[in-house]
């Protein structure tokens, strides 16, 4: 069993007690006049969503096959081209929330410098399937990092249509269970060696509680008290193995294990090392640039209580205020090499998230007196997105109609006038 304190939050989340302001739904509150507005506008939002799993996720398919010849002949082009489509498609899950009133305010430690020239392992904690899109959020103004993310995401995920672009992008889809966790961690090693230098990654996503809180919380307040673990009240005592086949592979490395890169005086070698970095980012895979910073990202809900993907999309909840608060440690710091001191290093940086969840909750700061700064889209930006895809759908599906149409009637009657 939970604890009274944590079965109160898991109440309120679930409805089972009266919600607070800032977590109630939208058809329970206001007027008659928000009511209806609700109401009318919720057709319109759903054809939002709907539109971004069956018109976008063909239409980015449709800017991908003409530059297949891309992926081997100039790698750099191609993934610069999906790139760009990935983080656009994001952009849409994150105005989800935005347009429906629901803002997301950044704190912490300033990460500017970590998202244009640093490589970045970011640990969030888990509360429900608003977490992804609060994500997408705040990655919108982190310039080349998101497009250059790679996430680790659960496989149920694997043939969704977000999961099926996911998939060409090189995200990484696990499967949980101890059963399956030793070979996993293998594929995931695997995966990261193939994908992360070779598409020039820069940050690496993950959740490392393994599951959603209120899934979790009761199991993990039972071993945390049995083994003499922290006791956590908003989040739950997180896994590390992936984390720590993560910085293995891609991590800090010792100046033994630094292989130096070859010089040569030769033009020939000059000019193929040149065409070599048009073509794909050549010194990115010599070099090999590993990991050097773990962000800790921690995501509070109004009152504990999460949103969720239905909520963003169709606006369901009341207006409020989603908070993001970042801190960095250096890798290098992190003791990844000793699973142990791995276990209680990520342990306590659980702990203090938790506590920082309590003082939020309870006063509404991370940090007294921190001010945080609101993500904004410009509704221009927005609506030039939407008419940019429906325009490109259109235009790709009369070509491609006259592509096939010709192409068919070619096979079926090629001597036909």
């Amino acid at each position: 069993m939970c604890d009274e304190q944590t079965q109160k939050l898991l109440d309120l989340a679930n409805g089972q007690r009266f919600r607070p302001p800032g977590s109630r739904l939208v058809i329970e509150q206001g007027s008659f006049a928000s009511r209806l507005w609700w109401l009318v506008k919720a057709p319109f939002r759903t054809l939002m969503c709907l539109s971004l799993v069956t018109i976008f996720f063909a239409t980015y398919f449709g800017f991908m096959l003409p530059v297949m010849w891309a992926r081997t002949v100039w790698p750099r082009l191609y993934w610069f081209v999906e790139g760009k489509l990935y983080r656009w498609l994001q952009s849409f899950i994150a105005y989800w929330g935005y347009t429906a009133g629901y803002d997301v305010y950044e704190y912490g430690d300033d990460v500017t410098t970590y998202y244009r020239d640093e490589r970045v392992l970011m640990m969030c904690n888990h509360q429900s399937t608003a977490d992804v899109p609060t994500l997408m959020t705040v990655l919108q103004n982190k310039g080349v990092a998101s497009r250059k993310t790679l996430w680790l995401m659960d496989v149920m995920f694997r043939w969704t249509p977000f999961g099926i672009i996911g998939n060409n992008h090189g995200d990484y889809f696990i499967q949980q269970g101890k059963a399956t966790r030793d070979k996993e961690l293998i594929r995931l090693k695997k995966h990261l060696h193939d994908v992360f230098w070779d598409r020039d990654r820069r940050w690496v996503i993950l959740f490392p509680e393994g599951g959603f809180y209120y899934k979790r919380v009761e199991s993990s307040q039972s071993y945390g008290k049995k083994n003499g673990f922290p006791h956590l009240l908003y989040t739950t005592l997180p896994r590390m193995g992936a984390v720590q086949a993560i910085l293995e592979e891609v991590g800090p490395r010792t100046e033994d294990s630094d292989e130096p890169r070859e010089r040569s005086n030769s033009k020939l070698k000059l000019l193929q090392d040149t065409v070599g970095a048009i073509r794909e980012k050549k010194y990115v895979k010599d070099t090999r640039p590993p990991i050097k910073y773990v962000l800790d990202v921690t995501i509070a809900y109004p009152n504990g209580i999460p949103l969720s993907l239905a909520t963003f999309g169709l606006g369901t909840r009341e207006k409020c205020d989603i908070a993001v608060n970042y801190k960095i440690y250096d890798a290098a710091e992190v003791p990844f090499e000793d699973e142990e001191k791995l276990r209680d290093w990520m342990y306590e940086v659980y702990k203090e998230k938790d506590e920082m969840l309590a003082r939020y909750y309870s006063t509404g700061e991370f940090n007294p007196g921190e001010k945080g700064t609101r993500i904004a889209f410009s509704w221009a930006k927005i609506i030039g997105m939407y008419g940019f895809w429906f325009g490109s759908f259109y235009a790709q599906y009369n070509v491609y109609s006259y592509l096939i149409t010709s192409i068919a009637k070619f096979l079926l009657f090629p001597f036909s006038s």
